[in-house]
């Protein structure tokens, strides 16, 4: 008979991974509450995870995936992994998105014969899940074992459980979830991607995560660092032709931050008068604080001061790519606390030193 454990945040998490890993082992199916209701975890490396699938698929016309937690887990089975998944995977996982890979992969020796052609079905795409939840957060990372899922998009464990048919599922409960709703899968190539299937992100949403992301960094992300966001954007739209919200469309995406600001901040009036001088926009603008999630999704950090390069270096070794001056080898002086005409040089020295970064970043 399969046993149901009620979920209490407050248990060990390594518990979890024990009994849930321990499952697994013995090729036991096991359920866990996902993004889109509840799916099925199941050994991809045992005689009866053919039987497990078959059942699973068939009751639910639903397809297996590889259960991963970054992209670079496709390459364990000889997959390259372009630009696009590698940026999706890094800023929309843990989530409610699919990633298709095409290539052929290369099985593990171990998995029994089918199961690789099964989890592909015919298609030379592999496909890569990392549902939402608190217990995936705390489990799959510390698993150490390949595993695939299956969304099931039922909303209660004992719904997924009346279609197994094996007696010895685990199942963990944590009550009723929203059903009914997927995952948005996107096929990803070097090329760029295509969105296979609607889901719960937006095509806005994909767009952004899969567009280049261009951080800007000064102390407190109300003068410099703004005025290089909104100037960078202003740029980038008369060279691109196109308006602000459609920037990452058209492949890139522009923000700011400070590493000396609790957020929420405006930025000062002598930026956001300087910037409408200029034809760019900080009405709406409120500061930033620099994080390692930021950093981490960042394709390019441009800094203003060889001081915040320090600090950056310092406060957050190894996350995100190596920062650069915006001003080349020099220091951008901070206005603040200045008249217009000091804000005034200073956007027209970001916008000097923008047009050197522009043709890197959108390739015109």
């Amino acid at each position: 008979m399969p046993t149901v454990l009620d979920w209490n945040p407050s248990v060990d998490p390594d518990d979890l991974v024990r009994v849930v890993r321990d499952s697994l082992v013995a090729g036991s199916a096991v359920v866990l509450p996902g993004d889109c209701g509840y799916t099925v975890v199941v050994n991809p490396a045992l005689p009866q995870t053919l039987d497990l699938l078959h059942a699973i698929t068939t009751a639910t016309n639903t397809r297996a995936a590889l259960l991963a937690w970054t992209a670079d887990d496709a390459r364990l089975f000889g997959l390259p992994v372009p630009l696009s998944a590698q940026r999706l995977t890094n800023r929309a996982w843990p989530g409610p998105l699919l990633i298709a890979l095409p290539g052929t992969p290369t099985w593990p020796a171990e998995w029994p014969p089918g199961v690789g052609e099964y989890l592909t079905r015919g298609t030379n795409t592999l496909r890569l899940r990392c549902p939402e939840h608190a217990l995936f957060e705390a489990i799959i990372p510390k698993l150490g074992l390949p595993a695939l899922v299956l969304d099931t998009f039922l909303p209660t464990v004992e719904s997924v459980l009346d279609l197994l048919t094996d007696p010895d599922a685990l199942a963990i409960s944590v009550g009723a979830e929203p059903g009914g709703c997927q995952p948005t899968v996107v096929r990803c190539e070097e090329a760029g991607f295509v969105i296979e299937e609607p889901g719960l992100f937006s095509q806005d949403e994909v767009e952004k995560f899969a567009a280049r992301l261009v951080l800007f960094v000064c102390t407190g992300n109300t003068c410099r660092s703004p005025l290089a966001e909104s100037l960078a954007k202003k740029l980038l739209t008369a060279r691109l032709g196109c308006s602000v919200g459609e920037l990452p469309r058209r492949g890139v995406w522009i923000m700011s931050a400070g590493v000396a600001t609790y957020g929420g901040s405006p930025a000062s009036e002598e930026s956001v008068a300087v910037a409408t001088e200029l034809g760019a926009s900080l009405e709406h603008h409120r500061s930033r604080s620099v994080n390692p999630q930021v950093l981490a999704a960042a394709d390019d950090i441009i800094a203003m001061t060889h001081g915040h390069v320090v600090l950056l270096a310092e406060r957050f070794p190894g996350v995100g790519p190596t920062p650069r001056l915006l001003c080349g080898s020099d220091d951008l002086d901070d206005p603040i606390g200045a008249g217009l005409d000091v804000y005034r040089e200073c956007a027209r020295t970001i916008e000097t030193h923008l047009e050197r970064f522009l043709p890197e970043w959108v390739g015109q």
